[in-house]
């Protein structure tokens, strides 16, 4: 291990100064390059010589001040701030220039300049993370704070500069084109009013689940699980922090093959029932659904696991069971403050990852004593999670007359980019599944 760590350091930098050069002399070319490519990639650490970072200040300056950024501009930029000498005069800038092949190829040097800066940024987190190891004597300790500095690399692709309304207009049209006649870029739940007002679970939303206990959260997004695995070959994780890895297998069978949970497990079962159970199982066998058992979570970790998940196999749909489950930074004050922190970092595993999280959540004892419909004042525990999800879910009943007729409501109280409303299911608890009984209200 010596031998090979010796040999690592040894080795320099990832680095590619010809196509930083390249990268600003296609700029100083044509000024569109900035505007398009350079000021949301170009930052000072993502450029390794200092004439490079010179010019780049100076460009940056002159688009500040809202001038045409070109070779005489730059120029006089440089001598008026005592930096032309320094990159070695005009003659510098004429060479930049000269040796740009083409600029039709400048978004090929912005890659090669993005990738051996992040390559960069991850030898000197790695190197943090051994600082770490040898001077943390709490191992848990040293570990989250190494999670956190390897997402923080990670999180650097999520943060850019302001982007001309022109570019975020031709992304949305092509995005138009390429769904052509397709209702929906999300992913259906199975609940067709619910799909009807979502277009289905979106790439990068946050999406609560949340109701007080006995209510059905977890079985509505298994239902949302088996949808998307089987009949529309998703890959699917479900991360479960109350449930067993065996508890989560009998209620997807009991769901998929339609058969009591009690009775499957009691094992009295009649042959019509057992050969369905088999049907059921087969069928979640070829299923692309991953399941993750275990108490204790961090928001770290869960991003861990299923960023290796994504890249060993794809992954469409994250769900998590359930948010006040998840552990918290010890650093934290109090539990808001830690729930605070959480809900962010499930929003930035959504928009890292481009899945929809799914994420159930608790809430407050006050609706069972208020009698009324829930608000999203009655998240537990955060403000935050209001702020943060893109979609908010609540499952409650109104009287005894639903319990007794198991009729559950769902009220999608937040939808940031669409109409809200309320739905009416069925909920057959025995076999852990949800029926769309139809919309009930309707929200602008």
């Amino acid at each position: 291990m010596t031998v090979v760590t010796d040999r690592v350091a040894q080795k320099p930098l990832p680095e590619n100064p010809e196509a930083e050069a390249s990268l600003l002399g296609a700029i100083l070319l044509d000024a569109h390059v900035y505007e398009e490519i350079g000021r949301h990639l170009l930052t000072p650490d993502a450029l390794t010589r200092e004439t490079h970072r010179l010019v780049l200040a100076a460009i940056q300056r002159v688009a500040a001040r809202g001038e045409a950024i070109s070779f005489q501009t730059v120029q006089a930029e440089l001598m008026a701030s005592g930096d032309l000498g320094a990159v070695g005069g005009p003659q510098f800038l004429v060479g930049l220039v000269q040796d740009v092949p083409t600029v039709a190829h400048a978004e090929t040097y912005a890659a090669i300049v993005e990738r051996t800066a992040l390559l960069r940024r991850l030898i000197r987190a790695a190197n943090e993370v051994a600082r770490l190891a040898l001077t943390r004597d709490e191992a848990e300790a040293a570990v989250r704070e190494a999670q956190g500095i390897l997402f923080a690399v990670s999180e650097t692709g999520l943060h850019r500069d302001i982007v001309r309304l022109s570019e975020a207009t031709r992304r949305y049209m092509e995005q138009i084109s390429e769904r052509g006649d397709q209702p929906s870029l999300g992913i259906p739940t199975g609940v067709a009013s619910l799909d009807a007002k979502t277009g289905g679970l979106q790439q990068s939303d946050l999406i609560l689940v949340a109701g007080r206990p006995g209510l059905g959260k977890t079985s509505l997004a298994l239902c949302f699980v088996a949808h998307a695995a089987i009949s529309q070959g998703k890959t699917c994780a479900f991360f479960s922090m109350e449930m067993s890895e065996m508890q989560v297998v009998q209620r997807l069978i009991s769901l998929t093959a339609e058969i009591d949970g009690n009775r499957i497990r009691r094992g009295r079962l009649s042959l019509e029932e057992l050969t369905r159970i088999n049907d059921a199982s087969a069928r979640l066998q070829q299923s692309p659904i991953f399941v993750e058992e275990s108490s204790r979570l961090s928001v770290m970790q869960i991003l861990a696991k299923a960023r290796r998940l994504q890249a060993e196999r794809g992954l469409d749909l994250l769900v998590i069971d359930y948010l006040q489950l998840i552990e918290g930074n010890s650093k934290e004050d109090n539990r808001v403050q830690e729930v605070a922190q959480i809900s962010r970092g499930l929003k930035s595993i959504a928009r890292e990852l481009q899945v929809p999280v799914v994420a159930l959540s608790q809430l407050s004892r006050q609706i069972e004593t208020r009698g009324t419909e829930p608000m999203l004042s009655d998240l537990r525990e955060s403000g935050a999670l209001e702020a943060d999800a893109d979609l908010v879910m609540f499952l409650w009943q109104k009287s005894a007359e639903d319990r007794r007729d198991r009729i559950v409501h769902l009220k999608l109280a937040k939808h940031r980019n669409g109409p809200i409303g309320d739905m009416d299911l069925l909920f057959e608890n025995e076999i852990t599944r949800f029926r769309d009984l139809g919309e009930t209200r309707m929200d602008a």
